[in-house]
């Protein structure tokens, strides 16, 4: 059951397409930020790392995602997102 509605903010939309333009391992990369959708939208705190000032962060490995958790509108705003090593 999803309980936020996950939003990217343009820059990190932007970043998650070239991202995956650019990746050799197109599949993976996509999955990867299928799975963080899914994670942010049913339970953004549970595998999460709260960072500070509001500031999150989700690891789906190759990628990172940076994040606010607007808890009294039910959104998940993604503001970047980076390639990681494995």
């Amino acid at each position: 059951m999803k309980n936020f509605s996950v939003v990217y903010l343009a820059e990190a939309e932007e970043e998650l397409v070239s991202l995956w333009e650019n990746a050799s391992d197109r599949t993976r990369v996509a999955e990867a930020a299928d799975t963080a959708d899914e994670t942010l939208a049913t339970s953004p705190q549970g595998q999460s790392v709260y960072l500070g000032e509001e500031l999150w962060r989700l690891d789906a490995k190759p990628l990172r995602f940076y994040f606010l958790i607007r808890e009294d509108d039910r959104i998940v705003e993604v503001s970047n997102v980076v390639r990681v090593a494995d």
